[in-house]
């Protein structure tokens, strides 16, 4: 028994290098040795005392104590051993998938790095996910985000390795930096993702946006190479491309944004925008029916910038809600400017699709309305593809906007979805075709055929028409004899601030009374 402990402590001593476990080697073998020898004295005896008997008794046992506290001692540190490697694995891989982490990530960018080889960086981000999530729930997103990483793990090629990020981000280390196999690893993802995944009798289709560093061309350092790949992926996402190799220009674009951003927060704070006005006309007399309430931002060498630029920004955070708010005020404000000139319009102002989340909304909305006690109406404009974020939640907000006296118009028709469950659904009283339907439809038959198309629908749903982008006489002409209501356009006027408005309508009055001696 002895000996056989000896084989247990031997392995202990290799595990574990602890003197003590070494000095318990020590002395059973110096046991082993006693033992021999008073087996030597008692085989001698021709007699044996019972107090012999009973010290060989004594001493079995103390061979037995020894075999089990060594081989408990054993399993517990191949338990424990065991326990470390799984803590290890749990710290490396993600919980969900079974993919390897974003620590785990790390390491192995360091390994890359400082072994100095050639490779690139694949971040990975996941289209249509956030819908999936959104219609089906959490439990229905991580039973895809399990199908997904094991699909591109089983077509990636041997020189790749594929990470869980977190949330719906992947990323694949590519020991490659050629152009040639990169596609090819590229193409295997996308092909991964072609079909529909099967998940409890859902069909769930998903897409990826790809962003490529390589070290050490583009990058040598790893805070440097993910922030790269990072801003390519975005970029990717941004334009729709099957992927996105970084560039300095991508980066310039993002630290332009990072300052907008910046600027725009700034801005919000001290109330630096200023509220124009773009006439809408009446296409049956000719006079002005409202006004589209237009944000611009003025920079300090007296340009502005484009709100096609901030707004976008703004949408990637809660900004744009504090800057509906602030065009909300000043609406309020500009009403009263409006009734001294003796004016009953209908003043439009745009929502966006992260205005329609706001759960403060339908406040602020009813507020504007029910705190307009002139005869000036509000208008909201609202995108298709706004309302298609969530269709219930715009549904709700409408209704309860609608039901307070406000209306909504249904800003650059045919550009988006162009669905006409909303039409049915939802409680809008006015389309608006947009410019670029509106621009060449005297030379365009397809786009003529579209404009007649939604003028007929409109009338039908009792509707208004809005025709944006109209910048010439014969587009009005041709627009009212169509029959469509109204036109908004640089023929009739550009944007204008408030201050101005009064010109305008000064122009307008001697305009129609010249027209009106020509016609006597």
């Amino acid at each position: 028994m002895l000996v056989f402990s000896l084989r247990a402590v031997n392995k202990i001593c290799i595990k574990d290098n602890n003197t003590g476990w070494r000095v318990l080697r020590g002395l059973i073998f110096f046991f082993v040795l006693g033992y021999l020898g008073v087996f030597y004295y008692l085989s001698k005896q021709s007699n044996l005392a019972v107090s012999d008997i009973i010290f060989c008794i004594i001493m079995f046992c103390g061979g037995g104590f020894v075999v089990l506290v060594t081989r408990l001692s054993l399993l517990s540190l191949v338990k424990v051993e065991k326990l470390v490697i799984n803590e290890r694995s749990n710290a490396l891989h993600d919980s969900l998938t079974g993919l390897p982490n974003r620590k785990y990530l790390m390491d192995s960018l360091s390994q890359h790095v400082n072994a100095g080889l050639p490779f690139s960086l694949l971040l990975i981000d996941l289209n249509r996910f956030k819908q999936v999530n959104d219609a089906l729930g959490h439990y229905y997103g991580d039973l895809l985000l399990i199908e997904v990483g094991k699909n591109i793990s089983e077509h990636l090629p041997d020189d790749s390795q594929l990470f869980r990020l977190g949330g719906d981000e992947f990323a694949v280390i590519v020991t490659q930096v050629e152009l040639e196999p990169l596609q090819h690893t590229i193409n295997t993802i996308h092909l991964a993702l072609e079909s529909a995944f099967c998940i409890e009798n859902y069909d769930l289709l998903v897409g990826a946006s790809i962003g490529l560093s390589h070290f050490p061309i583009l990058a040598n350092e790893i805070g440097l190479l993910l922030q790269q790949a990072d801003i390519a992926m975005y970029s990717s996402k941004k334009l729709a491309t099957l992927y996105t190799i970084y560039d300095l220009t991508l980066e310039n674009n993002a630290a332009e944004k990072m300052n907008i951003s910046a600027s725009l927060k700034r801005a919000i704070e001290q109330q630096e925008f200023e509220l124009w006005y773009q006439p809408i006309i009446n296409l049956r007399n000719n006079r002005l029916y409202g006004v589209e309430a237009l944000i611009r931002w003025p920079r300090p060498d007296g340009s502005y910038t484009p709100p096609s630029v901030f707004i976008h920004i703004a949408e990637q955070t809660t900004l744009i809600n504090q800057i509906t708010d602030w065009v909300m005020q000043q609406v309020a404000k500009d009403v009263e400017h409006f009734e001294s000139l003796g004016l009953s319009l209908c003043i439009h102002l745009n929502l966006s699709a992260k205005d329609l989340q706001d759960p403060n909304l339908v406040n602020k909305s009813i507020s504007l309305v029910k705190g307009n006690h002139s005869s000036q109406k509000i208008m909201f404009e609202i995108t298709e593809s706004a309302m298609m974020t969530n269709v219930e939640q715009a549904k709700g907000a409408m209704a309860q906007i609608t039901a307070a006296g406000g209306t909504f118009s249904i800003d650059d028709f045919g550009t988006g979805f162009s669905s006409l469950e909303l039409l049915r659904d939802l409680p809008v009283t006015q389309i608006k075709i947009d410019g670029s339907f509106i621009n060449s439809i005297h030379h365009s038959d397809a786009d003529l055929a579209i404009v007649k198309s939604v003028i007929f629908l409109s009338k039908h749903l009792k509707c208004n028409v809005v025709a944006e982008g109209v910048e010439r006489s014969a587009t009005a002409t041709l627009l009212a004899s169509l029959g469509c209501d109204l036109a908004q356009g640089y023929y009739y006027s550009k944007p204008i601030p408030i201050s101005s408005f009064a010109n305008y309508i000064q122009e307008q009055q001697s305009v129609s009374a010249v027209a009106n001696q020509n016609s006597f």
